[in-house]
C-alpha cells in the first residue's frame, strides 16, 4: 500500500509540474493588424489579433490627453484598473465620430493580462483635417487678421454695416462666433483674444471681455500681438496730440516701449505691430525731420530698441531735384512678423526720381542681419500679406484689395511663384475642385494652417488651408 500511495503521490506532483508549465493562451504574446481610416471628422479602427485568444484594450485618444510612449503603458494599465478601458477578444472595430478638426489622434491597442499590458502597447497616428475650409457665413464680408500659433484659432473682423464687430473662429470645433463692439487683432493659442473696442485694450475669453487700463489721457488703445502663452501683448496708444507711443503689457502692468528715429531723435510716432514666441517685437516708427514711415524691432527679455534698417537707407541731397531723399527706405506701416520672431516683412521704396520710385517687399532675418529684397519691377507695389517661421513671404500682387491668387516670395530660392505651384511642390497639395485665389494673410507657427479671404461678386470669404503635418 505504501509503494502505491507513494507513486501515485509522484504521479499526482508530476501532473502538477506539467500543469504549472502550461501557459495560459490568454498570456501568449499576441501582434495585431490595425486600420485606422478617417472620413470627415471620425475615425474608424479595425483591429484583427494574431491570438485569438488574448485579451486587448482598444481606443483613440486626443494629442492634448496622450501621454507619450514612456507612458503609454501605465497609463492604459490605469484605465483598465479605472474600468474604462475593459478587455475584449476577437476582431473587433470601432467608429468615433465627432472629433476635433485639425487635430492629432492616437489609436492604441495593447494586450492585457491579469491587468498588466503585455509587451510593447501599438500606435498609430491620424490628423483629422480638410484640406480646404471655407468658413464664412453665406454672404457676410468677414477678413482675418491673425491665426495662433498653434492653428487652432483665427480672429478678425466681421462687418454688418454697423458697430465694430469682430469674430472668433474655433478651428477644431468649426465654430464662428461674433462679438458685437470690439476689434481682434490677435489670439494665443488657449483662444483668448486681444484687441481694442472704441478707446481701451481688451482682452476676450469665453465670452468674457475683460478691459485693460489706458494710459493717462489716451485717445485710444489697442493691441496688436500676443505671445502664444498670452504672457505679452503689445500695441499701440495714441495721446492727445495724435501723436502714437508704441505699448507694452506684461505681468498685468501695461508700459512703453521706446525708440531713437533715424537721427536720434524722439519719432513723430511709434507703434509695436506684432510679436513673435520668441519675444521680439516688430514695429514702426515716424521719422521726426522727413516723417518717413521706418520699420524697426525690439529684441528679448529687456526689449531693446533695434532700428535695423538705419545702415541701410542712405540720404542723398542729389535726389528729387535737390531736395534729397533715402535712396532706400524700409517701411510700412503694416510691418509683419513671423510666429516664431525670426523673420520680418515689410516694403522697402526706392527713390530714383520723380518719375521713378518703385516700392518691393523685404524679409529681414533678425539672426543674421540679412536683408532679402524682391527686385523685380513685375513685382512692383505688391503687398507683403504673413511671413513664416522658415523665411517664406505671401504676396498679394494688389497694393490694397484682394489679390487674384496668393503668391510666395522663398528668400532660400530667391523666387516667386503662385501659392498652388508652392503648395504643390512642398506638400503634395491638390485638393481637388478648389480654386486657390485670394491672398494669405496668417499663418501658424508651423505654417500648417495657412488662413487668407478672396471675394466673389456678393462678398467676401474667409479660407483656411489646411497643410498636412
Amino acid at each position: 500500500m505504501k509503494s502505491f500511495k507513494f507513486f501515485a503521490l509522484a504521479a499526482l506532483a508530476a501532473a502538477m509540474v506539467i500543469s504549472c508549465d502550461k501557459t495560459d493562451p490568454r498570456e501568449e504574446e499576441s501582434t495585431f493588424e490595425i486600420g485606422v481610416a478617417q472620413e470627415n471628422n471620425s475615425i474608424s479602427l479595425n483591429i484583427v489579433p494574431s491570438n485569438t485568444a488574448a485579451e486587448y484594450v482598444a481606443g483613440l485618444v486626443i494629442e492634448d490627453e496622450y501621454p507619450g510612449e514612456e507612458g503609454l503603458t501605465a497609463w492604459i494599465e490605469q484605465r483598465v484598473a479605472e474600468g474604462t478601458d475593459v478587455p475584449f477578444s476577437g476582431n473587433w472595430s470601432g467608429l468615433f465620430s465627432d472629433l476635433f478638426w485639425h487635430t492629432k489622434y492616437y489609436a492604441y491597442v495593447a494586450q492585457i493580462y491579469e491587468g498588466k499590458v503585455v509587451g510593447t502597447p501599438d500606435v498609430k497616428e491620424q490628423l483629422v483635417y480638410r484640406p480646404y475650409v471655407e468658413f464664412a457665413p453665406e454672404g457676410a464680408v468677414i477678413a482675418p487678421i491673425a491665426v495662433s500659433d498653434n492653428g487652432q484659432w483665427v480672429v478678425g473682423n466681421f462687418n454688418d454695416g454697423t458697430s465694430p464687430v469682430s469674430y472668433i473662429y474655433d478651428v477644431r470645433r468649426d465654430k464662428l462666433t461674433t462679438v458685437e463692439g470690439v476689434l481682434f487683432y490677435d489670439v494665443a493659442d488657449d483662444g483668448t483674444a486681444y484687441g481694442k473696442d472704441l478707446m481701451v485694450p481688451i482682452i476676450y475669453k469665453d465670452g468674457e471681455i475683460t478691459t485693460v487700463t489706458a494710459p493717462s489721457g489716451a485717445m485710444e488703445t489697442g493691441f496688436y500681438g500676443v505671445t502664444p502663452d498670452g504672457s505679452v501683448a503689445v500695441g499701440y496708444s495714441m495721446d492727445e496730440m495724435w501723436n502714437n507711443n508704441a505699448v507694452i503689457y506684461e505681468n498685468g502692468t501695461l508700459g512703453n516701449l521706446t525708440g531713437t528715429d533715424l537721427n536720434g531723435k524722439t519719432p513723430a510716432g511709434i507703434v509695436a505691430k506684432g510679436i513673435g514666441s520668441n519675444g521680439n517685437i516688430a514695429g514702426y516708427l515716424i521719422d521726426y525731420d522727413t516723417f518717413a514711415e521706418v520699420g524697426c524691432l525690439w529684441t528679448g527679455a529687456a526689449h531693446t530698441f533695434d532700428l535695423f534698417p538705419k545702415d541701410m537707407m542712405v540720404w542723398n541731397q542729389d535726389l528729387l531735384d535737390g531736395g534729397g531723399a533715402f535712396e532706400k527706405r524700409y517701411g510700412d506701416l503694416e510691418i509683419k512678423i513671423s510666429p516664431d520672431g525670426r523673420y520680418l516683412a515689410g516694403y522697402v521704396y526706392i527713390t530714383e526720381s520723380w518719375e521713378y520710385m518703385p516700392q518691393f517687399a523685404y524679409v529681414y532675418d533678425t539672426e543674421t542681419k540679412n536683408m532679402y529684397e524682391i527686385s523685380d519691377d513685375a513685382y512692383s507695389g505688391w503687398r507683403p500679406c504673413a511671413v513664416t517661421s522658415d523665411g517664406v513671404l505671401f504676396l498679394a500682387n494688389v497694393s490694397m484689395g484682394i489679390s487674384d491668387q496668393p503668391y510666395v516670395y522663398d528668400i532660400s530660392t530667391g523666387s516667386v511663384q503662385t501659392f498652388a505651384e508652392y503648395a504643390s511642390a512642398k506638400y503634395g497639395y491638390d485638393p481637388e475642385g478648389v480654386n486657390i485665389q485670394g491672398s494669405v494673410l496668417a499663418v501658424s507657427e508651423d505654417a500648417s494652417v495657412i488662413v487668407g479671404n478672396y471675394a466673389d461678386d456678393s462678398a467676401f470669404y474667409t479660407t483656411i488651408y489646411f497643410m498636412p503635418r
